[in-house]
C-alpha cells in the first residue's frame, strides 16, 4: 500500500466490493497502530534489560539517540505505557488506546491504575477514554505517580590507576552499589571472554 494511500490522493474505488475491501485493509493497518506503542515499549525494554543496545553503542542514551532518533527520556515513556498495558491486559481489562492514555497511568500502583482505567472506561461509556479524563480521575483519587529515587552521581578518585564515576538513571539500579555490582559483573565477564579469545 502506498503513503499516497493513507492521505486520499488515489482514485476512489469503483465498486461496493472493492471498497469494502479497502475498508477492511485500512481497518487492519489502524488496528495494528493501536497495539504497536505497546509492542514497541516491551522490544525496547527488552533491548534495554538484556542490554542488547551494547552491541551498536557505548551508552543507552546513545543508541536511543543513534538507532531510534528518540531521547532516553522519550524511551523511557514508551517503555512505561507498555508495561501498563501489559498490567491492564493481565488484569482481563481493556489496553488503553494511544501510548499518551497509557502514560497516564504509568508509575501508579497496579491495583490503583486498574480503579482508574475501570472508572475511565465506565465514564467515557461507547468512547475511548482520553489521557485528560483519566488524569481527572487519577488527580481526584489522589493518587500520585510512584516515582523511583535516583541515588546522586558518586565518582571515585582514590582507585590506583582509574577514576569510577556512577551516575545512576531513573530508568537503571537506584543505588551505587547495586550499578558498581553490576559493572564488575560485567567486566569480570568481558575479562573471561577476553581470556577465552587469546587462548
Amino acid at each position: 500500500m502506498a503513503i499516497s494511500d493513507f492521505f486520499g490522493t488515489s482514485k476512489p474505488a469503483p465498486n461496493e466490493a472493492a471498497r469494502r475491501e479497502r475498508l477492511a485493509e485500512l481497518t487492519l493497518t489502524a488496528k495494528r497502530g493501536l497495539v504497536a506503542f505497546a509492542e514497541t515499549g516491551h522490544a525496547l525494554a527488552a533491548i534495554q534489560t538484556e542490554e542488547l543496545w551494547r552491541l551498536k553503542s557505548a551508552t543507552w542514551s546513545k543508541w536511543c539517540s543513534e538507532e531510534l532518533g528518540l531521547t532516553e527520556r522519550r524511551v523511557a515513556q514508551l517503555m512505561e505505557a507498555a508495561a501498563t498495558c501489559q498490567s491492564l491486559v493481565a488484569a482481563g481489562l481493556k489496553m488503553p488506546s494511544s501510548e499518551r492514555v497509557a502514560r497516564e497511568l504509568a508509575g501508579i500502583p497496579a491495583q490503583a491504575a486498574e480503579e482508574v482505567w475501570q472508572e475511565a472506561t465506565a465514564t467515557a461509556g461507547d468512547k475511548a477514554p482520553t489521557a485528560e479524563l483519566v488524569a481527572k480521575i487519577a488527580r481526584k483519587r489522589k493518587v500520585k505517580k510512584n516515582r523511583k529515587a535516583v541515588a546522586r552521581p558518586v565518582t571515585f578518585n582514590k582507585i590506583p590507576g582509574a577514576t569510577v564515576k556512577v551516575i545512576p538513571r531513573r530508568n537503571g539500579f537506584t543505588s551505587v552499589e547495586a550499578a558498581l555490582l553490576h559493572a564488575l559483573d560485567m567486566a569480570r565477564k568481558a575479562s573471561s571472554e577476553e581470556q577465552r579469545e587469546a587462548a
